[in-house]
C-alpha cells in the first residue's frame, strides 16, 4: 500500500483517466470533433473543473502538475530538435521565409503590447506592476505554458508573486482565445469562400533512422532506445544549467533566468548532440517517427497537466490585469495574423492565418486543430511552411526570448518605469526591422488599402462572388 501513496503516480493515473474522458466527450458531442477542439485541452478543462479548485472530485496535486509541465517541455524540444533536418522545394518556400519572420515579429508585437499594457497601467494606479505580467503575454501566447510557466516560476525571485501561476492562467485564456475566436473565424472564412484548393507540394524531407527492421536479439526496444537518447540529452542539459547558474552566481537574476531557458538550452544540446550520433558505426540510433511521438506525448500531457494546475485563487487576485492584458493581446493578434497573412501567403493565406493564429495564442498543435476545419485531410502547404518556418524563426526570435525579455525582467524595480518605456520602444523598432526584412527577403507585400484588414487578388474576390452567387 506504501507504494500508492506517492502523488506522482495518482496524478499521472488521474491525467490519463482525463484524456480518457475527453476522448469520450468527442465521441459523445459530435460539435468537440466537428470544431476540432484537442483532446488534451479538453481534459485540461475537465481537470479544472473537476480539481481541489472548484468541484474538488479528483485529487490533483498542483506542484505535480507543474514539475509534469515544466519538464514536459524540455523533452519536447529536445525531441524536436533531435530529428533530422528538412528541405523544401518549389513554392512552399516563400511561405516558410514568411514565417520565419512572422513568428519573431508576433513575438515583438506581443511583447510591446503587452508593456504597454502594463505600463500604462502602472500610471493609472500610480504604482509599478511587475513587467512580466506584460511579456507573459508573448510566453503564454506565443510559447506555451511550460515557457510561461518555467519563466514565471524563475521570475518569482524576482518579486512576481504567484509568477507560474499566472503564466498558466495566461497561457490557458490564450487557449480560450483559439478555441472560441478562432473556430468562429475558420467557419466565417470557408462560408465567404477564402479557403483554397491546395496545390501539389513538392516536399523532401530528409530521414535518418526510419527503418523498420527488427532489432538485434537482446538489443534495446526502438521505442526505449528513443527515451534513452532524449533522457541522455536532457542530463547533459542539467549539467550545462548548473554550469552556467554556478558561473552566473554573482547576478542571481540571470542565473535564475537559466533554469527558465533550459528548454532552449536543451534544444540547442540537442542540435550539437545530433551530428555527433549521426557518426556512430551503426549510424544514428535516432528514429524520427518514433521520436516524433515522444514528442507528441509530452506535448498532450504537459497541456492537459497546465490547465489543471491553474489556481482559481490566483485568478481571482490578478484577474483585471491578466484580463486585460489577454483582451487586448488576443484582439491585436488577430488583427495582426489577418492583415500580414493576407499580405505575405501568396498560396494558401487563409489557411496559413488560421494555423498563424492557432499558434500565436495557443501551441502549433492548436493552430494544425483550426487547419483542420477547412482543410481536414492537412493538403495545404500551410503545415509544412509552418513546421519549417518555425525552425527558422529561432534565429530571430532568440534575440527577443532570450536576451529582450529576461533583461527587461531583471532590471525591475530599480530602473522602472524608465528602463520599462525604452525596452517597449526597443521591441517596437525591432518589430518593424523585421517587417522591413520580410518585405525584402520574403513574399511579403503590401498590396491594398493600409486599412484593409483581409486584402484577396481581384480575380479570387470575382471567383468568389460568382460562387455565391
Amino acid at each position: 500500500m506504501k507504494y500508492w501513496g506517492n502523488s506522482v503516480v495518482v496524478t499521472l493515473m488521474i491525467l490519463a483517466l482525463l484524456l480518457l474522458a475527453a476522448m469520450g466527450l468527442r465521441l459523445i458531442f459530435p460539435p468537440l470533433k466537428k470544431w476540432a477542439i484537442p483532446v488534451s485541452i479538453l481534459a485540461g478543462v475537465l481537470g479544472f473543473f473537476l480539481g481541489p479548485d472548484v468541484a474538488g472530485l479528483l485529487p490533483l496535486d498542483r506542484e505535480v502538475l507543474e514539475v509534469i509541465v515544466y519538464h514536459g517541455l524540455a523533452i519536447m524540444f529536445i525531441a524536436i530538435s533531435l530529428q533530422s533536418p528538412a528541405r523544401t522545394k518549389g513554392h512552399v518556400a516563400g511561405g516558410v521565409r514568411s514565417f520565419t519572420f512572422g513568428i519573431p515579429f508576433m513575438q515583438a508585437l506581443q511583447t510591446f503590447l503587452g508593456l504597454l499594457i502594463i505600463l500604462s497601467l502602472g500610471l493609472a494606479l500610480g504604482e509599478a506592476v511587475h513587467p512580466g505580467i506584460g511579456v507573459m503575454l508573448t510566453l503564454g501566447f506565443e510559447e506555451g505554458p511550460g515557457q510561461a510557466l518555467a519563466l514565471g516560476a524563475a521570475w518569482e525571485e524576482n518579486g512576481m508573486k504567484d509568477g507560474a501561476q499566472i503564466g498558466l492562467i495566461i497561457a490557458a485564456l490564450g487557449y480560450a482565445w483559439s478555441v472560441f475566436l478562432g473556430v468562429p473565424l475558420a467557419i466565417y472564412g470557408r462560408h465567404k469562400g477564402w479557403v483554397s484548393k491546395p496545390p501539389e507540394v513538392a516536399v523532401e524531407l530528409e530521414a535518418a533512422g526510419e527503418g523498420e527492421a527488427l532489432e538485434a536479439p537482446g538489443a534495446l526496444d526502438s521505442l526505449t532506445l528513443q527515451g534513452v537518447v532524449v533522457l541522455g540529452v536532457y542530463g547533459i542539459t542539467w549539467l550545462v544549467c548548473m554550469g552556467l547558474s554556478t558561473a552566473l552566481a554573482g547576478m542571481p537574476d540571470i542565473a535564475s533566468a537559466v533554469w527558465g531557458f533550459h528548454f532552449m538550452i536543451g534544444a540547442g544540446v540537442a542540435l550539437g548532440v545530433r551530428p555527433l550520433l549521426d557518426r556512430l558505426p551503426g549510424g544514428t540510433p535516432v528514429n524520427d517517427k518514433l521520436v516524433t511521438r515522444l514528442s507528441g506525448v509530452a506535448v498532450d500531457v504537459m497541456t492537459c497537466a497546465s490547465l489543471a494546475a491553474v489556481q482559481l485563487a490566483v485568478f481571482q487576485a490578478n484577474w483585471v490585469t491578466v484580463v486585460l492584458v489577454t483582451t487586448l493581446g488576443g484582439v491585436a493578434t488577430l488583427i495582426a495574423v489577418l492583415y500580414f497573412a493576407s499580405r505575405a501567403f501568396p498560396d494558401a493565406p487563409f489557411e496559413h492565418a488560421l494555423v498563424w493564429f492557432g499558434m500565436s495564442t495557443g501551441t502549433l498543435a492548436m493552430g494544425l486543430a483550426l487547419l483542420r476545419i477547412v482543410d481536414p485531410d492537412l493538403k495545404s502547404p500551410a503545415p509544412v511552411t509552418t513546421v519549417l518556418g518555425s525552425a527558422g524563426a529561432i534565429v530571430f526570435a532568440a534575440p527577443i526570448l532570450v536576451a529582450g525579455i529576461p533583461m527587461t525582467v531583471a532590471a525591475f524595480p530599480e530602473r522602472y518605469p524608465l528602463y520599462g518605456w525604452l525596452a517597449m520602444g526597443v521591441f517596437l523598432i525591432y518589430g518593424l526591422i523585421l517587417v522591413g526584412v520580410w518585405r525584402k527577403f520574403a513574399p511579403l507585400r503590401f498590396h491594398g488599402k493600409i486599412t484593409q484588414l483581409w486584402w484577396r487578388p481581384a480575380e479570387t474576390s470575382a471567383e468568389a462572388s460568382e460562387g455565391s452567387a
